[in-house]
């Protein structure tokens, strides 16, 4: 670490190492700060929506997406931690949270909370892949796509029995 920039931090290199033993603690850390900010925003988004489930479901998306649009490095908590089982475990948690954020708000669905875990899950794929998509300056996907595909997307997952 710049000793320089940690002390205009306010942070010394002890103080970091005993925090962030190894560079998996840091990434955990970083991840676990991503997903709590993005979980929150995703809450409340929704919180405020109209009461349909594609209302819902929009606002989930677009606070996702405008969260990885304010720092596109945010994007990391979507990708497959090759190699780190900690984070992977980390993953797969924050997964099953938003896979049951969908469970959550589409209640009024007749389907069995374990097919719209299975939906959630499947669709956070999909929808990852257009944010990848989005963010890729040679494809022509685009903000306003990646939300609409991705409630047309969950939607019609949705209402398959």
């Amino acid at each position: 670490m710049d000793t320089r920039a940690g002390t205009a931090a306010g942070v010394t290199v002890a103080g970091f190492s005993d925090e962030f033993r190894t560079d998996v603690d840091l990434t955990c850390a970083i991840f676990d700060e991503i997903v709590d900010e993005r979980g929150s925003a995703m809450i409340t988004a929704i919180a405020g929506a109209a009461p349909s489930m594609a209302q819902r479901l929009r606002a989930c998306l677009q606070a996702m997406v405008d969260d990885v649009g304010t720092d596109p490095r945010r994007v990391v908590v979507l990708s497959e931690p090759v190699g780190c089982p900690e984070l992977l475990a980390r993953r797969r948690s924050a997964n099953r949270g938003f896979a049951g954020m969908v469970v959550a708000q589409n209640v009024e669905t007749r389907a069995e909370p374990e097919n719209l875990l299975a939906t959630g899950h499947f669709c956070l794929g999909g929808l990852g892949e257009l944010v990848f998509a989005w963010l890729d300056p040679a494809s022509p996907v685009d903000r306003d796509l990646v939300i609409d595909h991705g409630v047309r997307l969950f939607e019609a997952c949705v209402r398959i029995r």
